[in-house]
């Protein structure tokens, strides 16, 4: 081989080099970029789940004041309820006098 020819044959391999190297970094700032678009999506992600997470809680703070209120209802209407016997009764003791 030449030294002319070992000539075009080493430019010929930096320039296959060179566009190799094009295309790798072309490929990597393609992959950072979708790299970027995911952790994008992550974070949004991370931030839905934080504030469905607070709803959870005031819902679930609104369901314990609901079953509270609820409960305290049906202790006042079992109350109302036994006065309403105890009165009935109590009549129906006078009447029989």
């Amino acid at each position: 081989m030449s030294t002319k020819e070992l000539v075009v044959s080493l430019k010929q391999q930096i320039a296959d080099l060179t566009k190799e190297k094009k295309d790798v970094v072309k490929l990597c700032d393609e992959k950072d970029s979708k790299i970027k678009l995911i952790l994008i999506k992550l974070e949004q992600c991370n931030s839905e789940v934080h504030t469905m997470g607070k709803k959870i809680q005031e819902l679930e703070a609104d369901a314990v004041k609901k079953s509270r209120i609820k409960r305290i209802i049906n202790e006042k209407i079992d109350e109302v309820l036994e006065k309403k016997e105890e009165i009935k009764s109590e009549q129906s003791v006078d009447n029989d006098d």
